[in-house]
């Protein structure tokens, strides 16, 4: 190779790497968003570490390729896992967007999912978009019922549901079309329990009852999907999402929905 080929070759490779650099740098700014609204948890440092991986890569996958076949043969297969991870995540958040289209039919009743409370007067960002796009559908839908769901969390002072429930008296939905599910710790218990519920009451005209599912759009598909699960027909009430929280949600949701596949494979 003559020496004006080999500087374009490695003029070339240190432009794609400092691009791969800014993009990592441009991923860890994106998860650490949610600190702007005091958001920690596994979602963020997932994603933080994804993109120190990436770094890691475009600046020592070369040197440490060449000190020997073990570092070789560690560096391909992270490389790999890498490489394979990213399609994942691709393939993910395909799914997470695959409801976007349908539409809830009129005055369909609605399961509103539970998430984080502080006190009963102060909801997390993620319920209360909640809340406020179950009053927005049941001015528009007078004949649905609203089924508030989640329990008591350990750092919780009162239920999910009880929150939501006093939430939206207060802002005029009628205490008599709220039904209360308290007793569920995740997603799934929600929608089970308020099956359940449902069922007790003898309100069940069909195998396999119409709801709609008020979560946020990133929380979607799983949740959709553990509705068919427990016996439910599923329309997606999309919430909005904050800005600031998403990262951290999206990159939380990418694990929970990987669990849940190996959960569908492995049973």
């Amino acid at each position: 190779m003559n020496s004006d080929k080999a500087k374009k070759i490695g003029i070339v490779k240190t432009v794609l790497k400092i691009i791969g650099l800014l993009i990592a740098a441009a991923g860890i700014a994106w998860f650490l968003l949610p600190l702007k609204r005091s958001t920690l948890n596994v979602g963020n440092l997932f994603g933080i570490f994804i993109c120190l991986l990436f770094a890691f890569l475009i600046i020592f996958y070369g040197k440490i390729a060449r000190s020997g076949k073990a570092g070789r043969i560690i560096m391909r297969l992270l490389g790999v896992l890498f490489t394979a991870g990213i399609i994942w995540s691709a393939y993910l958040t395909v799914l997470m967007n695959s409801f976007a289209a349908m539409h809830i039919p009129e005055n369909t009743d609605i399961i509103v999912l539970g998430s984080q409370i502080y006190s009963e007067d102060h909801l997390s960002l993620s319920l209360l978009s909640r809340v406020e796009r179950a009053r927005e559908y049941a001015e528009e839908n007078p004949e649905a019922l609203i089924f508030v769901t989640g329990g008591q969390g350990s750092n919780e002072p009162a239920t999910e549901a009880s929150a939501q429930k006093k939430w939206l008296v207060e802002n005029g939905v009628e205490e008599s079309r709220i039904i209360v599910e308290d007793k569920s710790s995740d997603t799934k218990e929600n929608l089970e329990n308020t099956m359940g519920i449902y069922r007790t009451m003898n309100m069940v005209s069909q195998a396999s009852p119409e709801f709609g599912i008020v979560t946020q759009g990133f929380h979607m598909f799983r949740a959709m999907k553990l509705a068919e699960e427990a016996g439910i027909t599923p329309y997606p009430l999309e919430a909005e999402t904050d800005f600031y929280i998403y990262p951290a949600y999206y990159g939380r949701e990418l694990l929970s929905l990987t669990m849940w596949h190996f959960e569908q494979i492995f049973g």
